[in-house]
């Protein structure tokens, strides 16, 4: 009896020490997962090629800083790893090929306020999935963006329950293509007028276009921020080819941010396209690039004030049956971004960063 006691007691204290040893596991899995896993059981599915993921928590932004940024798309993969999976996760950020593109941005003040509309449409490729990222970091701005998974060239399934097979998706966070922050701070990536590749070597924080953009919309709260902040950084082009970033604020302050013989050009204007607006580059650019701005500013001279349905009518009327991926209105007014899916302007998907 005693020793069938002793047996049962051994037996207890093991299976004991497992289960401690297994909740110690999950614990410290959760602990380097937590912010990760949540963010990956938020990603729902909007509509075909379409989702949406909300990510509340600590993504990397000062660890990012820290290692001195990166300097091309494929060195962004190596922190993606060790941070966001902790090298659990292969990354493999590859450039997209490149088609056809006409991007185009307008900010206007909006009728009957003070508050400010900022359009664009994304005009790339009718294919791939699209993401709204909604993002609460512990150390920067709530921010709305978005991105194009065709820019992340990776082992990713969105559909079933296998989170691992999702995590990939959080790089997006990394990959923004547009965006508004809380402060109102709205910013937009345009294909400039050609290929030349901007490679600032000056030992500051080294950027790409898009991990730009990202750090504009955690840390800058108006225009003036975020032309400083580009400034002291070292732009490195996404994709290899030439960019030119829109920015605007809450109080209509807009630019375009370009970069000339790896020189930084700030030009004050409310309307963008992809054409180099620097006199440094006169009429250089992509298409018919040139006509669709002067779209947008005589639209604008004849509508000073912008009602929301101007607006969306106007990025109607710019887009591309079979290019634009997402249309978006940003409003500082009431902190939404109203997306309108591969030219479908009769459904709309309004988000808000409160």
């Amino acid at each position: 009896m005693k020793t069938s006691k002793k047996i049962f007691f051994s037996l207890l204290v093991f299976v004991s020490i497992v289960l401690l040893c297994a909740i110690g596991i999950a614990c410290y899995a959760y602990h380097l997962f937590g912010d990760q896993v949540r963010a990956v059981q938020s990603v729902h599915k909007v509509t075909s090629e379409l989702y949406e993921m909300t990510y509340r928590g600590d993504y990397g932004i000062d660890a990012f800083i820290k290692q001195g940024g990166v300097r091309s798309d494929k060195d962004l993969q190596p922190f993606l790893q060790r941070f966001l999976s902790h090298g659990v996760l292969t990354v493999d950020a590859a450039a997209p090929e490149v088609p056809d593109v006409g991007c185009s941005t307008l900010c206007a003040p909006m009728a009957n306020s003070d508050a400010y509309l900022f359009g664009r449409n994304f005009d790339w490729a009718k294919k791939g999935n699209t993401i709204i990222v909604r993002t609460y970091p512990k150390n920067g701005y709530a921010s709305i963006s978005t991105s194009n998974l065709d820019f992340l060239d990776m082992p990713l399934s969105l559909e079933g329950d296998n989170l691992m097979q999702k995590m990939p998706i959080i790089a997006a966070i990394y990959v923004a293509l547009d965006g508004i922050n809380e402060k109102g701070l709205m910013v937009a990536d345009l294909f400039a007028g050609d290929k030349e590749k901007t490679a600032q070597e000056r030992g500051n924080l080294a950027v790409t276009t898009t991990t730009a953009i990202r750090l504009l919309l955690d840390r800058a709260a108006t225009t003036e921020e975020a032309i400083s902040m580009l400034a002291s950084w070292d732009m490195h082009s996404s994709i290899n080819w030439a960019h030119h970033i829109a920015i605007a604020d809450a109080t209509g302050h807009s630019v375009v941010v370009e970069w000339i013989n790896n020189e930084m050009v700030v030009t004050k204007t409310p309307a963008v396209t992809n054409h180099y607006l620097s006199p440094l580059r006169p009429h250089v650019g992509i298409g018919q690039t040139e006509a669709r701005r002067d779209t947008l500013c005589s639209r604008l001279s004849a509508h000073p004030q912008m009602q929301f349905s101007d607006m969306q009518r106007l990025l109607q009327d710019v887009a591309f049956e079979e290019y634009t991926g997402w249309s978006v209105i940003f409003n500082t007014h009431d902190l939404t971004a109203t997306y309108f899916f591969r030219t479908n302007f009769d459904t709309a998907y309004i988000y808000s960063i409160k």
